[in-house]
């Protein structure tokens, strides 16, 4: 069993990447993804070369912050609040047409230009609130990974314990988007879920699947539980042998 342990909200505040970046010196997260308009994403950035085995992908957004392209804010106007920032889920309310396509496609090359300018290699792409599993935007994605080669991606959540279970007819669709994604060429892995689902489900037996991507969010006031799992030796609960890797060896 290979298990990535990816770390959302890289950049978001400088308490989340405290956290984020002593998880990984403890070695219980191997990845993280970052925030390009996120307040606290250049000291981030600062700390990246003092784990060069870790990957570090694009937490694509449209659902907080400012847009980090200048015409976004226009091009993009039925999902941006009075402020000026993008206005939480108003995406998944917002009709998605061509023009729409086009604009947040625009955002997002901003968004992974602006990483790697900052000296960033982007490892794969996921997005905060997990937008970029809107049906709809599966064509974005692939542009994406044809113009900056990035072919790695997080799938749509697909384990979930009985208490969130989405049902049998939303499974069978994400099983669909995340077919689509390996069939536009992205490299994925077999399960994705949070941390405390997998090792609720999986302690005692490995999923079938070989691979799986566990999320987590280290700094968040809201996942007091997981902060405690992350805090000690959490691989010792798997009664089973697994190696922690990274999407640089997916």
């Amino acid at each position: 069993m290979k298990i990535i342990v990816n770390a959302d909200d890289l950049g978001l505040s400088e308490s989340v990447n405290e956290a984020i970046f002593h998880g990984m010196q403890r070695n219980v997260i191997t990845s993280a993804t970052l925030l390009a308009n996120g307040v606290a994403l250049e000291s981030a950035v600062r700390e990246l070369q003092r784990f060069p085995k870790h990957s570090f992908g694009v937490h694509l957004n449209l659902t907080e912050f400012e847009p980090v392209h200048p015409a976004s804010k226009k091009n993009l106007a039925r999902i941006i609040d009075e402020r000026g920032c993008f206005a939480g889920n108003a995406i998944r309310q917002a009709k998605i047409d061509i023009h729409m396509l086009r604009a947040i496609f625009q955002e997002w090359c901003s968004q992974i230009e602006k990483l790697v300018t900052l000296g960033v290699e982007p490892s794969h792409l996921d997005a905060h609130h997990h937008v970029h599993t809107i049906p709809q935007l599966l064509p974005v994605l692939v542009a994406l990974r044809r113009r900056y080669k990035i072919n790695k991606i997080r799938i749509s959540r697909n384990m979930y314990d009985d208490a969130e279970h989405p049902g049998s007819l939303m499974l069978g669709k994400k099983k669909v988007f995340n077919s689509a994604l390996r069939t536009f060429g992205f490299r994925t892995v077999h399960v994705f879920t949070d941390l405390l689902t997998f090792i609720e489900l999986c302690a005692v037996c490995p999923p079938k699947a070989g691979t799986a991507e566990l999320m987590t969010h280290p700094g968040s006031t809201s996942v007091n539980e997981e902060m405690s799992v992350l805090g000690g030796a959490w691989p010792e609960l798997l009664q089973y042998p697994a190696a922690l890797i990274s999407y640089k060896t997916l």
